[in-house]
């Protein structure tokens, strides 16, 4: 019999947080527009989605009603994307008025209203919604709000026709706007768009998920299509900040302290920037206009969970570098001839990896900068693995990409791996960055491959590359160590040369093992196909082998199948020796080596593991 699913913490505090508020009967349901006074007084839906996508929801969460004032947010963002930040600027301010939502706060001068959460604001924000010829202005509008809820909306026609008829106060701001020259179209045209914005249909949760695409820099979280431009976005928050709850803003900041927008509906949408937005309902106000329950529900999240915006946690290298070592401590999974190897474990603090975890800002990014310069000091090589890098701000880009000119006149190569999830450091690389390196800083996806063409170039700066003293002879290889020249000629005669072009599978998963490969010339690569990496096509790279290895030969051990397969990287050249050619006597002295070489691999993998632990 199925086990029932464990129920997530998070819904399970909204159960029990709706449950304790479900009984607060404080406020009365807004009646200046009489078709609100039909909503139920014990209605109390709340949902919150994070920036993963997550949703969660409870009690009247689907419950529908009208967005009312928290629209303004949404048609102030699309003004912005329409119109540009200047022409809006020149329209309508961004200062909090400290009076009721339905004020008339105009700069005396100019006639501008002073933000657009206040209806005068509002109103001149949809006058500025811009729209193609041909093109109603309401389904501009509406096509904005499906962005964001991943849904189509629709009006309430009732409230539309109540709100029309007894708007007569918005209508006299609509005039007076034009009068000044703030709105540029017929006052009735933009005031009755204003009305059709303010009786769109929704849920707590589509509140939830248009904070979701705030908080997550404008796309929807569950769909991934853009709500509204990165750069628009911390301007629509800005404003809702400072002047999203009408006259209780300053209050709510203090108390709350996340960006919002309420409604005489009943609705509050609440944003934490990076992590998730807030969506409750539940009509009766307090004589604010603000939702009575809906301000207890966010208090209580914002208290009980500590996510004030303003409690941030402190950053420093200590926090957000994870850890630092050089390729003596922990090389790349590239196996390699035994001299080599020796040199790389004598040398290897010449090649530095440091990785980095969670959230980098400016703060943290200074002390990381800091120290990657130290290490460009003593290192010829840096890698700065970012695979457990969250998101990095502006400025830590920028401190980064200041780092390349630093490593180039320094004469080191710096590498940045892992980075594909932060496309605009990226971007900042490749269009910010005048220095440049061969090969580039962010050729290398992974943190292993660059620390083994870091290896292969000291190697070879060295003078120990890979083929050195090598070319078609065994002595080199581990597995022949200690023959005479009669049983190196006697492994010769029992195999035979190959060749093998690029791309070649050499050995495939679940072929008989009975043969081993000795590499003369070419390099190849080890890997499996496993669901747990699908960014890399399911192949999951295990080592790679150059010349002075062998491969296929633990088949002396044990008559199983082949447990991974193997690909030439490049042109190869390899003595193929089946077991079943060789005598007893030179197998018995093969196993001896196996057994010495699995010995030394066993203490080096115990000192790597000391060092990780």
């Amino acid at each position: 019999m199925n086990q029932p699913l464990a129920i997530s913490p998070v819904q399970q505090y909204l159960e029990r947080l709706h449950a304790e508020l479900q009984t607060v009967s404080a406020g009365e349901i807004a009646s200046y527009i009489p078709e609100l006074t039909r909503a139920d007084p014990d209605w109390l839906g709340i949902a919150l989605v994070t920036v993963d996508g997550h949703v969660y929801q409870v009690g009247d969460s689907r419950q529908p009603f009208t967005v009312q004032s928290i629209s303004k947010a949404v048609s102030y963002g699309l003004a912005l994307e329409d119109r540009g930040l200047d022409a809006v600027l020149s329209k309508v301010g961004v200062e909090p008025t400290g009076e009721a939502f339905n004020s008339i706060s105009l700069e005396p001068d100019t006639g501008r209203p002073l933000n657009p959460m206040i209806n005068a604001g509002a109103i001149a924000t949809t006058g500025l919604i811009e729209h193609e010829d041909g093109v109603d202005p309401l389904q501009h509008l509406l096509e904005a709000f499906r962005r964001y809820c991943g849904r189509e909306l629709s009006i309430d026609e009732a409230v539309y026709r109540s709100e029309s008829e007894t708007g007569h106060r918005n209508r006299a701001i609509a005039h007076l706007l034009y009068g000044h020259g703030i709105l540029d179209r017929r006052p009735e045209e933009v005031v009755d768009l204003y009305f059709r914005q303010c009786s769109m249909l929704v849920t707590a949760r589509d509140l939830a998920l248009m904070g979701a695409c705030l908080a997550n820099g404008g796309v929807n979280p569950v769909s991934g299509i853009v709500a509204l431009k990165s750069d628009w976005v911390h301007r629509v928050l800005s404003i809702m900040s400072t002047c999203g709850m009408y006259d209780f803003s300053g209050g709510w900041i203090f108390n709350v302290g996340m960006p919002a927008k309420s409604g005489v509906g009943g609705g509050i949408m609440a944003v934490l920037p990076g992590q998730f937005g807030l969506g409750v309902f539940s009509p009766r106000l307090d004589d604010k206009g603000n939702s009575v329950r809906g301000i207890r529900v966010c208090e209580r999240v914002s208290r009980d969970f500590g996510l004030h915006m303003f409690n941030v946690a402190q950053g420093t290298s200590a926090s957000v570098i994870r850890r630092g070592y050089d390729c003596g401590q922990a090389p790349s999974r590239r196996r390699r001839g035994d001299l080599q190897q020796r040199w790389l474990q004598q040398h290897g603090e010449r090649i530095r990896v440091l990785e980095l975890q969670g959230q980098l800002l400016f703060g943290s990014a200074e002390s990381v900068a800091l120290q990657v310069l130290g290490a460009l000091d003593d290192a010829e090589a840096l890698i700065v693995d970012l695979k457990r890098l969250i998101d990095m701000d502006q400025a830590s880009a920028g401190l980064l990409g200041d780092l390349c000119a630093k490593a180039q006149a320094s004469g080191s190569y710096l590498f940045f791996t892992e980075c594909r999830h932060l496309y605009p450091f990226r971007r900042h690389l490749q269009k910010s960055v005048i220095a440049s390196q061969t090969p580039d800083w962010l050729v290398f996806d992974e943190t292993d491959r660059a620390l083994e063409w870091c290896e292969s170039a000291l190697l070879l700066q060295a003078g120990l590359p890979e083929a050195e003293g090598q070319g078609p002879a065994l002595e080199s290889q581990y597995l022949f160590a200690g023959f005479d020249e009669a049983e190196l000629d006697a492994v010769r005669a029992a195999g035979a040369v190959q060749r093998f072009a690029p791309d070649t599978l050499i050995v495939k998963v679940g072929e008989p093992a009975d043969c081993l490969y000795a590499i003369l010339e070419g390099e190849a690569e080890v890997w499996v196909r496993t669901e747990e990496w699908p960014g890399k096509g399911g192949r999951l790279r295990l080592t790679t082998l150059g010349p002075a290895t062998v491969f296929g030969e633990i088949g002396l051990l044990s008559d199983q199948d082949r447990t991974a397969n193997v690909t030439a990287q490049s042109a190869m050249v390899c003595l193929q020796v089946p077991f079943a050619a060789l005598d007893d006597a030179l197998c018995a002295k093969m196993l001896v080596n196996l057994a010495a070489h699995f010995a030394e691999m066993l203490k080096r993998n115990a000192r790597l593991l000391q060092y990780l632990a």
